[in-house]
């Protein structure tokens, strides 16, 4: 799986970025259906039946001086043994973004994998302070 995706949508730059996979149980994905029901539909759609990776993306918007920041990721707690989870500053690292240059920050809801990011240490100081 590519760690980002690049489209220009008239005048903004659009880069999805992969801050990696969360590995969930199937048993989350339709609760409510019967697990054999569950295990043939996932079957049917080449996916495998315990357990499948939920992928985690932020998304970095810029156009003109503005650079957005939509959701931050999972972030890196290591008690949490998820060593495929929480990429998203090394991935927008290796295509060139720093943090610093980073104007806006959009949460669109307060799931961890979705403001995780921010807490990782090191990341509140490299972030501009009137952000």
């Amino acid at each position: 799986m590519p760690s980002r995706y690049a489209v220009r949508i008239g005048e903004i730059d659009v880069l999805v970025v992969s801050d990696g996979v969360l590995p969930l149980p199937t048993k989350m994905l339709g609760h409510d259906v019967d697990q054999t029901e569950r295990a043939a539909w996932l079957n049917e759609m080449f996916l495998p039946t315990d357990a499948f990776d939920w992928s985690l993306n932020a998304v970095l918007a810029r156009s003109g001086d503005q650079t957005i920041l939509i959701d931050a990721g999972l972030g890196l707690d290591p008690n949490l043994n998820l060593p495929r989870a929480g990429q998203l500053v090394g991935r927008l690292e290796a295509v060139g973004i720093d943090l610093a240059s980073v104007t806006d920050v959009v949460l669109t809801h307060m799931h961890m994998d979705h403001v995780g990011g921010l807490l990782v240490d090191g990341v509140k100081e490299r972030l501009r302070p009137d952000l």
